[in-house]
Protein backbone atom coordinates (compact mmCIF):
# COMPACT_ATOMS: atom_id res chain seq x y z
CA UNK A 1 0.00 0.00 0.00
CA UNK A 2 1.33 3.12 -1.22
CA UNK A 3 0.47 6.25 1.82
CA UNK A 4 1.14 9.97 0.37
CA UNK A 5 0.84 12.74 2.91
CA UNK A 6 -2.50 15.28 2.04
CA UNK A 7 -0.66 18.05 1.75
CA UNK A 8 2.08 16.83 -0.70
CA UNK A 9 -0.65 15.81 -2.85
CA UNK A 10 0.17 17.56 -5.91
CA UNK A 11 4.06 17.54 -5.74
CA UNK A 12 4.20 15.54 -9.04
CA UNK A 13 5.56 11.92 -7.90
CA UNK A 14 2.82 12.07 -5.82
CA UNK A 15 0.15 13.12 -8.22
CA UNK A 16 1.54 10.94 -10.58
CA UNK A 17 1.73 7.92 -7.99
CA UNK A 18 -2.03 8.67 -7.21
CA UNK A 19 -2.96 9.52 -11.01
CA UNK A 20 -1.16 5.63 -12.11
CA UNK A 21 -2.89 3.68 -9.44
CA UNK A 22 -6.31 5.45 -10.25
CA UNK A 23 -6.04 4.70 -13.96
CA UNK A 24 -5.15 0.87 -13.10
CA UNK A 25 -8.46 0.49 -11.73
CA UNK A 26 -6.73 1.28 -7.64
CA UNK A 27 -8.95 1.58 -4.88
CA UNK A 28 -7.64 4.30 -2.61
CA UNK A 29 -9.21 6.02 0.87
CA UNK A 30 -8.76 10.27 0.75
CA UNK A 31 -9.85 12.81 3.06
CA UNK A 32 -13.48 15.12 2.98
CA UNK A 33 -14.47 17.59 4.97
CA UNK A 34 -16.66 14.83 6.89
CA UNK A 35 -15.24 11.70 6.99
CA UNK A 36 -12.76 9.67 5.15
CA UNK A 37 -13.64 8.11 1.55
CA UNK A 38 -13.12 5.35 -0.41
CA UNK A 39 -13.09 5.16 -3.68
CA UNK A 40 -11.41 4.75 -7.04
CA UNK A 41 -12.09 6.20 -11.23
CA UNK A 42 -15.52 6.36 -11.40
CA UNK A 43 -16.08 5.12 -14.61
CA UNK A 44 -14.09 2.12 -13.80
CA UNK A 45 -17.06 -1.14 -13.21
CA UNK A 46 -14.11 -3.32 -11.72
CA UNK A 47 -13.53 -0.36 -9.09
CA UNK A 48 -16.88 -0.93 -7.88
CA UNK A 49 -17.00 -4.54 -8.34
CA UNK A 50 -13.56 -4.24 -5.34
CA UNK A 51 -15.17 -1.33 -3.55
CA UNK A 52 -18.35 -3.97 -3.19
CA UNK A 53 -16.24 -6.51 -2.43
CA UNK A 54 -14.04 -4.43 0.66
CA UNK A 55 -16.79 -3.32 2.11
CA UNK A 56 -19.27 -6.33 1.52
CA UNK A 57 -22.08 -4.40 0.31
CA UNK A 58 -23.63 -4.42 -3.13
CA UNK A 59 -26.95 -3.30 -3.57
CA UNK A 60 -27.06 0.38 -3.68
CA UNK A 61 -24.88 2.87 -5.83
CA UNK A 62 -21.90 4.79 -4.51
CA UNK A 63 -21.99 8.76 -4.69
CA UNK A 64 -19.33 10.64 -6.47
CA UNK A 65 -16.61 13.17 -5.68
CA UNK A 66 -16.22 15.79 -8.09
CA UNK A 67 -14.07 19.30 -8.41
CA UNK A 68 -16.73 21.38 -9.70
CA UNK A 69 -19.86 22.80 -10.74
CA UNK A 70 -18.99 21.73 -14.61
CA UNK A 71 -18.42 18.12 -13.50
CA UNK A 72 -21.80 17.96 -11.37
CA UNK A 73 -23.30 18.99 -14.44
CA UNK A 74 -21.59 16.55 -16.80
CA UNK A 75 -22.66 13.42 -14.62
CA UNK A 76 -26.61 14.64 -14.22
CA UNK A 77 -29.29 15.10 -17.00
CA UNK A 78 -30.79 18.09 -15.66
CA UNK A 79 -30.35 20.71 -12.79
CA UNK A 80 -33.46 21.75 -10.96
CA UNK A 81 -34.13 25.26 -10.93
CA UNK A 82 -34.28 25.30 -6.89
CA UNK A 83 -30.11 23.85 -7.49
CA UNK A 84 -28.93 26.67 -9.50
CA UNK A 85 -30.80 29.68 -7.45
CA UNK A 86 -30.35 28.50 -4.21
CA UNK A 87 -29.00 25.25 -2.83
CA UNK A 88 -25.26 25.33 -5.25
CA UNK A 89 -24.22 27.66 -3.02
CA UNK A 90 -24.13 25.10 -0.54
CA UNK A 91 -20.70 24.01 -2.37
CA UNK A 92 -18.31 23.25 -1.76
CA UNK A 93 -19.70 21.53 1.34
CA UNK A 94 -20.76 18.80 3.78
CA UNK A 95 -23.84 17.97 1.27
CA UNK A 96 -24.37 14.62 -1.28
CA UNK A 97 -27.36 16.35 -3.77
CA UNK A 98 -29.47 13.62 -5.60
CA UNK A 99 -29.77 14.05 -9.39
CA UNK A 100 -31.04 12.47 -12.70
CA UNK A 101 -27.98 10.90 -13.91
CA UNK A 102 -26.94 11.57 -17.30
CA UNK A 103 -28.10 8.88 -19.49
CA UNK A 104 -24.63 7.98 -21.16
CA UNK A 105 -23.26 6.63 -17.74
CA UNK A 106 -23.04 2.93 -17.90
CA UNK A 107 -26.77 2.13 -15.68
CA UNK A 108 -23.91 -1.17 -14.02
CA UNK A 109 -21.82 1.92 -12.36
CA UNK A 110 -24.98 3.09 -10.55
CA UNK A 111 -26.57 -0.19 -9.72
CA UNK A 112 -29.31 0.33 -12.05
CA UNK A 113 -30.33 3.36 -10.43
CA UNK A 114 -31.46 6.55 -12.04
CA UNK A 115 -29.99 8.48 -10.01
CA UNK A 116 -26.96 9.86 -8.76
CA UNK A 117 -25.67 11.19 -6.11
CA UNK A 118 -22.46 13.91 -6.37
CA UNK A 119 -20.44 15.83 -4.07
CA UNK A 120 -17.72 18.41 -4.23
CA UNK A 121 -16.16 18.58 -1.00
CA UNK A 122 -14.49 21.39 0.97
CA UNK A 123 -11.50 20.61 0.64
CA UNK A 124 -9.93 22.93 -2.27
CA UNK A 125 -6.52 20.76 -1.83
CA UNK A 126 -8.75 17.48 -3.32
CA UNK A 127 -10.66 19.55 -5.63
CA UNK A 128 -7.40 20.60 -7.64
CA UNK A 129 -6.68 17.09 -7.40
CA UNK A 130 -9.83 15.93 -9.00
CA UNK A 131 -9.90 18.44 -11.55
CA UNK A 132 -6.14 17.50 -12.82
CA UNK A 133 -7.11 14.22 -12.72
CA UNK A 134 -10.25 15.06 -14.99
CA UNK A 135 -12.62 12.89 -13.68
CA UNK A 136 -14.72 11.99 -10.76
CA UNK A 137 -14.13 9.38 -7.56
CA UNK A 138 -16.19 7.32 -6.36
CA UNK A 139 -16.95 8.74 -2.44
CA UNK A 140 -18.37 5.97 -0.07
CA UNK A 141 -17.22 5.86 3.69
CA UNK A 142 -14.59 3.58 4.78
CA UNK A 143 -16.19 0.99 6.44
CA UNK A 144 -17.83 -2.46 6.13
CA UNK A 145 -21.34 -2.30 5.89
CA UNK A 146 -23.42 -1.56 9.08
CA UNK A 147 -20.27 -0.67 10.57
CA UNK A 148 -19.23 2.61 11.82
CA UNK A 149 -17.18 4.42 9.43
CA UNK A 150 -12.88 4.62 10.22
CA UNK A 151 -11.70 8.16 10.33
CA UNK A 152 -8.23 7.03 11.77
CA UNK A 153 -5.40 5.93 9.04
CA UNK A 154 -4.26 3.91 11.18
CA UNK A 155 -7.27 1.99 11.40
CA UNK A 156 -7.94 2.07 8.01
CA UNK A 157 -4.84 0.78 7.13
CA UNK A 158 -5.38 -2.53 9.68
CA UNK A 159 -8.60 -3.04 8.40
CA UNK A 160 -8.21 -2.51 4.29
CA UNK A 161 -5.18 -4.21 3.89
CA UNK A 162 -6.21 -4.55 0.10
CA UNK A 163 -6.26 -0.56 -0.62
CA UNK A 164 -4.10 0.07 -3.78
CA UNK A 165 -3.18 4.06 -1.73
CA UNK A 166 -4.06 5.98 1.46
CA UNK A 167 -3.83 9.57 1.09
CA UNK A 168 -3.01 10.66 5.12
CA UNK A 169 -5.05 13.58 6.19
CA UNK A 170 -4.54 12.60 9.87
CA UNK A 171 -7.35 11.45 12.56
CA UNK A 172 -10.58 13.49 11.05
CA UNK A 173 -12.82 14.89 14.05
CA UNK A 174 -16.45 12.61 14.24
CA UNK A 175 -18.77 13.57 11.67
CA UNK A 176 -22.37 12.52 10.90
CA UNK A 177 -21.25 12.28 7.02
CA UNK A 178 -22.80 14.34 4.36
CA UNK A 179 -26.31 15.24 4.48
CA UNK A 180 -27.88 13.70 1.59
CA UNK A 181 -30.67 15.88 -0.39
CA UNK A 182 -32.79 14.42 -3.35
CA UNK A 183 -33.36 17.50 -5.81
CA UNK A 184 -35.41 15.41 -7.95
CA UNK A 185 -37.92 15.82 -6.33
CA UNK A 186 -40.13 19.32 -5.36
CA UNK A 187 -39.31 20.47 -3.04
CA UNK A 188 -36.20 18.88 -2.58
CA UNK A 189 -36.13 16.05 0.25
CA UNK A 190 -33.23 15.33 2.91
CA UNK A 191 -32.34 11.64 2.47
CA UNK A 192 -29.93 11.21 5.52
CA UNK A 193 -29.23 14.24 7.90
CA UNK A 194 -26.01 14.67 8.36
CA UNK A 195 -23.60 17.65 8.60
CA UNK A 196 -24.31 20.94 8.44
CA UNK A 197 -28.10 20.23 8.48
CA UNK A 198 -28.85 23.36 9.72
CA UNK A 199 -27.53 25.45 6.59
CA UNK A 200 -29.63 23.37 4.23
CA UNK A 201 -33.26 23.39 6.78
CA UNK A 202 -32.94 27.14 6.13
CA UNK A 203 -33.44 27.25 2.00
CA UNK A 204 -35.70 23.87 1.59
Amino acid sequence: MIIIPFADILAPGNFKAIGDCLHDDGVIAYPTDTLYGLGGKFFSSKVIARIDAMKQRGDLPYSVAVADLAMLESLSAEIPDIFRSRLKKLLPGKFTFLFKSNPAIDPLLLKNSDRIGIRIPGLPLLLKMISALGFPLVSTSVNLSGRPPLNDPQRIVREFPELDLLIDGGVLPASAGSTLVDVTVSPPMIVRPGADLDRIMAIV
